[in-house]
């Protein structure tokens, strides 16, 4: 829906650039369209800058459960647009959890990693949903 909104204001910005451009001649037209030119490219290099940033954010960041021992569960929720409900019922988990063996370091990147370690409860990874979830578990 968005991206019809932003063609359509493309559309009636190119129309009126080419009403106003053939009224007040050639030779205005092309100085109006060497300044424009210049912040139209100041606006691309911003946004490519600006692109190139949230990047390298994004590839820094992730979560990860890494040679850990874990009682109960894990639960990791990410960049999630809806509502997130996760209930595990009848309690965390009592079990006693041995500590892992020193094992390989998590992937690079931003996921979500839950390796090398015990864990005594449900591993639950939501990443990226478009709508809501519910994870329930037990009786």
């Amino acid at each position: 829906m968005q991206a019809r909104w932003g063609g359509a204001a493309a559309a009636v910005a190119v129309v009126g650039l080419a009403v106003y451009f053939s009224l007040v001649g050639w030779d205005a037209a092309q100085r109006w369209a060497t300044v424009l030119g210049l912040f139209v490219g100041l606006a691309g290099l911003w946004i490519a800058v600006a692109g190139l940033r949230r990047g390298r954010r994004d590839a820094a960041g992730g979560q990860g459960v890494v040679g850990s021992s874990v009682g109960g569960g894990v639960a990791m929720v990410d960049g999630t647009c809806g509502n997130v409900r996760i209930r595990h019922t009848g309690g965390p988990g009592t079990a006693p959890v041995t500590p892992p063996a020193p094992g390989p370091a998590a992937p690079p990147g931003n996921g979500q990693t839950v390796s090398g370690s015990a864990v005594g409860g449900p591993v639950d990874q939501v990443r990226e949903t478009g709508g809501d979830v519910d994870i329930e578990q037990g009786p």
